[in-house]
């Protein structure tokens, strides 16, 4: 398989980046990095793909390794998972190895498991290509391994179902369709897709699956996280809590595990300068530009219930658009790193989620909808253009929308049926 292949099948980051995969290998990575670190609470699909489908997975490693040239391959995932780690080192040998991570948030976030199995610091501004890795999800090499087009998402359906499970969906399925195959145990409740942490509270459940879409968790409308999420929904409320409430207590910074790897994030700073900032006169800081959003300060860390997260995502932003950098000197991890690592348990007691089950065992439910509309924007850079007409027939795995522009990603018919409607943004597919 070639770089080519992969740019054909469509396939993207399935971890939630949604970048294009193909634009990634073109690299020279010493260090192939599996993650399965899968650190949203509640999430199981990576485990799930692990024990069902180990043998594709490992397949995808290898073609990435091929591709780039890297020597060495590594495998990220956490210590509490005996049984895939066992499974794993039955069938891996030579130059890729598994290597066991604490089970703490945010694992996943890339820079933080390059440290964690490699000790690579990357810096600022940096990717991980400059410290010789390249980072890959393990849906990712799945889709890699099975040589198909990407027309089918595993996710994690949990929360308040009475039987949460893994299962794979057609991209273009709708949320609430996927869900009428689950007992609600909530009589009043909210979605929020991809995880509890940095997913997407969502209002409308007419949205569609795509190939970025990693989880949906069904939560009480009256829940704890519901009603932080609630709280922060706009950057002009984060901004006016900001200025009213922050006491400047550091605790948003020295728990942030960016902060702690070195990085000048400092979600004090920006909550800082949001409270004295003019819209004319930005306070900004540009180290905040390394914050990976990961929602540990707003969720977590701050004592008062207020949203550093949103105030450094402004900042982010505001320092994008003034093209600012940082620019400081080599940086070292904190000397507490090891002492403020939050784990998993702790950060789901605080998110008031231990009454949920944490299980997800890959379950087969067949999902046939009568309709999909597939998203022609589920990848980062530019949308996808269509190349199908309104009346054409298609099959599953038929090209519907070619890449478009540098960065893009092409787009597949998920179920056998006719073209309804073609529009900018999906393509409309009726069951035949």
């Amino acid at each position: 398989m070639t770089i080519n292949d992969i740019e054909s099948l469509g396939v993207i980051g399935a971890g939630g980046a949604g970048f294009p995969t193909h634009i990634k290998l073109n690299s020279k990575p010493d260090t192939i990095i599996m993650n399965a670190a899968e650190c949203e609470p509640l999430l199981h699909k990576d485990m799930a793909l692990i024990l069902h489908h180990s043998d594709v997975i490992l397949q995808g490693f290898k073609i990435v390794m091929e591709i780039t040239g890297a020597k060495q391959g590594i495998i990220g995932i956490k210590n509490k998972h005996p049984e895939e780690i066992e499974l794993l080192k039955s069938k891996v040998n030579g130059n890729i190895q598994v290597i066991t991570v604490d089970d703490v948030y945010p694992a996943g976030d890339e820079v933080t498991l390059i440290y964690m199995t490699t000790k690579r610091i990357v810096l600022p501004g940096a990717i991980p290509i400059s410290v010789g890795c390249l980072v890959q999800n393990v849906e990712t090499l799945y889709n890699i391994g099975l040589n198909k087009p990407v027309v089918e998402k595993f996710i994690s359906v949990a929360g308040a179902v009475e039987e949460p499970a893994t299962i794979i969906v057609p991209v273009g399925t709708t949320y609430k369709e996927v869900l009428s195959n689950f007992n609600i145990t909530a009589s009043n409740y909210v979605v929020r897709s991809g995880g509890l942490m940095m997913g997407i509270l969502e209002d409308d459940l007419n949205k569609v699956i795509s190939k970025r879409t990693g989880a949906l968790i069904v939560l009480p409308d009256d829940h704890h996280c519901v009603t932080m999420y609630r709280r922060f929904s706009t950057p002009h409320a984060t901004d006016i809590i900001a200025k009213a409430g922050c006491d400047q207590c550091y605790y948003c910074t020295e728990f942030c595990p960016r902060y702690l790897l070195g990085q000048p994030v400092r979600p004090e700073t920006a909550m800082r300068n949001r409270m004295f900032t003019r819209e004319d006169f930005p306070m900004l800081d540009p180290g905040n530009l390394s914050c990976c959003e990961c929602n540990l300060c707003t969720m977590y860390a701050c004592p008062e219930g207020l949203d550093p997260r949103g105030a450094t995502v402004i900042e982010k932003r505001l320092a994008r658009e003034q093209n600012l950098k940082w620019d400081g000197e080599q940086i070292t991890v904190h000397p507490m790193y090891e002492y403020r690592k939050v784990p998993t348990k702790k950060l789901m007691q605080r998110l008031d989620v231990l009454m949920f089950k944490d299980e997800g065992q890959l379950k087969d439910i067949n999902i046939n909808p009568k309709t999909v509309r597939v998203p022609l924007d589920q990848h980062v850079g530019s949308p996808a253009k269509a190349v199908v007409n309104e009346g054409d027939p298609v099959k599953k795995y038929d090209i519907i929308a070619k890449a478009s522009g540098k960065i893009s990603s092409n787009v597949h018919a998920s179920i056998n049926g006719i073209i309804k409607k073609v529009t900018p943004s999906e393509i409309t597919i009726k069951s035949a």
